[in-house]
């Protein structure tokens, strides 16, 4: 349980990554270019991200420490990740401080910053765990994992967030399901990935623990696979409005999502048992 606070970290900081390209992916086809995202889906990104930083601050020794993860910037991934996120979360603020103004002048050029600044957060968050030494976490998987999670979460919570508090008041348009299916397709080929990761691993002789090696197993993985599919599934049938309770199908596909990254992060961080570690 001493990962918990890694968990929800990785998680909060890629879903909010996710909504925020959701959100602008929708604003850009309804709009055939630039628009403002809605001050509710803004609030909700920066609110995540600092969620996320409290629970990255939560596992530190010393969390008084902190403002040091950024000195050694052009040598570590941890320290690239504090600032690359920090960046984000400026970017969220400057975009909200433009919408409360109504401001459009230079909007697009602003979103196009925050975009990238999103991708940069996603990708050194998995850079962090390219350690060579743990070849679990030092594979593709952990890039498709993460950028899976920041697709197809951040997707769905953007879907549920068009129903329940934003300003367009319906049900998510074909290219929410697009955005959605990209993300299942990530997260399956993860698995598959790491999966074959870890039969190729399991003879190490630091993978000694039993525990390690059952939570490993195929099965395992094709479980993760279903909940991924049957919570896209439940989002699709909103989105091609095949279902009079939007809210209710999105909230249990949000569930469904949450409570599978939440465990498949576990099984990530436990997927080693290296001796000093």
């Amino acid at each position: 349980m001493h990962n918990v606070s890694l968990v929800f970290f990785t998680i909060l900081i890629q879903t909010a990554v996710g909504i925020f390209w959701a959100a602008l992916f929708n604003i850009w086809t309804d709009n055939n270019g630039v628009g403002q995202i809605p001050l509710s889906i803004l609030s909700v990104c920066l609110g995540l991200i600092i969620l996320g930083l409290i629970s990255a601050m939560a596992h530190l020794g010393k969390p008084e420490n902190a403002p040091h993860a950024i000195v050694n910037i052009t040598r570590s991934w941890l320290s690239r990740e504090i600032v690359s996120i920090h960046l984000f979360a400026m970017g969220i603020v400057v975009l909200w401080i433009l919408t409360v103004l109504e401001v459009q002048t230079g909007l697009f050029i602003v979103e196009i910053v925050v975009l990238a600044l999103g991708i940069v957060t996603v990708l050194t968050m998995g850079k962090v765990y390219g350690l060579r030494t743990v070849p679990v976490w030092n594979n593709t998987a952990t890039f498709l994992d993460f950028w899976g999670t920041a697709v197809l979460t951040g997707g769905v919570a953007s879907a549920g967030l068009n129903v329940l508090i934003s300003d367009k008041g319906h049900a998510p348009d074909p290219g929410v399901l697009m955005f959605l299916c990209l993300g299942l397709g990530l997260k399956l080929f993860s698995l598959f990935s790491r999966s074959a990761v870890q039969k190729r691993s399991a003879g190490l002789f630091w993978y000694a623990s039993v525990r390690t090696k059952t939570r490993g197993k195929i099965s395992t993985y094709v479980v993760h696979a279903c909940l991924y599919t049957i919570a896209v599934a439940l989002s699709a049938a909103v989105s091609m409005d095949m279902t009079g309770q939007p809210v209710f199908f999105l909230l249990v596909s949000c569930g469904v999502i949450l409570v599978t990254e939440i465990w498949n992060r576990f099984l990530f961080y436990d997927s080693f048992g290296r001796l000093g570690l």
